[in-house]
């Protein structure tokens, strides 16, 4: 079996539909391209294998059943220590998208590799809006591993100019980071065929459903349009259990249910179908600390327009970055 040079870690299940996983698929395969072999370590569930191998490429996945998630984190930071120390002396690069991969591969002494922390968000930020309960202490400690993260990797990549500037107010060093936008590959949607069960018209929301992502927003708006009987909206989405159910039933309330077309965890190829024959796609980011102030480089975005869908989207600093109102977009 072939030794792997480069590693890429991610506290994430992967393959999913959410962007974070377009996100692990592009820069895993570009970095183990470079490197001529590669290891990928991330999350997995009951129907994803816990090893796999894809010619020069292994895929190790961690399943776990822990519903806490900081104690989920902590057994993937040892499941990554443990793959790192294996291979100290033989790994070229290690490139983590989180502290929970990023201090394991840190610690390992006279290792052989460089490190790449490839920030698409912070935790100290993220987690307390997911988590209503999150101490400030907690976090507090949290953004120690962030900070040493960003202080002793060899290199930061970001995809927005929003996140380096809030890297370089914390303290990072600025000459280390280069953006790096997302991007999508182009597309024809004439030559995808639609899902047999598409409406007639419809719009698409594709994503997670964590609470600045504005489901909410998009429901209200929805409201409105309860006269446009045959207009549908698609929703290819993936999240916990707790807030997937929490939606269906706000629907309810909302008394939108018929205008919705639900999708759960459906394949990114599945995605591309039902984004194929959408009449425009949505991306109703909230204004909230982790949208304003660290940032994120919505990849629905970038994904619809390679397709050239009609984009409506939040008219927020990160979002212009990627769209122009009128012109390319409308905010």
């Amino acid at each position: 079996m072939l030794i792997p040079k480069s590693l890429y870690a991610a506290f994430d299940t992967y393959p999913s539909p959410k962007g974070a996983a377009v996100h692990i698929r592009e820069f895993a395969q570009t970095l183990f391209a470079h490197a001529g072999s590669g290891l990928l370590l991330v999350l997995g569930d009951d129907e994803l294998p816990s090893w796999q191998i894809e010619g020069s490429t292994q895929i190790r996945r961690l399943v776990s059943d822990e519903p806490n998630y900081l104690k989920r984190a902590m057994q993937f930071s040892e499941f990554v220590h443990a793959h790192a120390e294996m291979l100290r002396n033989d790994l070229k690069i290690a490139h983590f998208r989180d502290p929970w991969s990023g201090i394991p591969l840190l610690d390992v002494c006279e290792k052989s590799y460089k490190t790449v922390y490839e920030v698409n968000a912070l935790p100290s930020i993220e987690l307390p809006a997911r988590y209503g309960a999150f101490s400030t202490r907690t976090c507090a400690k949290i953004r120690q591993l962030e900070q040493r993260c960003w202080k002793e990797a060899d290199s930061i990549v970001c995809p927005s100019m929003v996140i380096k500037n809030f890297l370089i107010g914390l303290g990072a060093d600025a000459d280390k980071i280069r953006v790096i936008p997302n991007g999508a590959h182009p597309v024809d949607p004439a030559q995808i065929n639609v899902p047999a069960a598409a409406p007639e018209q419809y719009l698409i929301y594709f994503g997670a459903v964590q609470n600045w992502q504005g489901l909410e927003v998009l429901f209200k708006a929805m409201t409105f349009l309860r006269d446009m009987t045959e207009l549908k909206l698609v929703l290819c989405v993936s999240g916990s259990k707790p807030r997937l159910k929490y939606l269906q039933k706000l629907a309810g309330r909302m008394e939108i249910e018929q205008q919705l077309v639900w999708n759960f965890k459906v394949p990114q190829t599945v995605v591309t179908e039902w984004l194929a024959g959408a009449t425009i796609s949505i991306a109703p980011l909230v204004e909230c600390s982790r949208n304003l102030v660290q940032g994120c480089c919505p990849i629905k975005i970038v994904e619809s327009m390679a397709m050239g869908k009609p984009v409506i989207a939040s008219d927020l600093p990160v979002v212009r970055e990627l769209l122009e109102h009128n012109q390319t977009g409308w905010l």
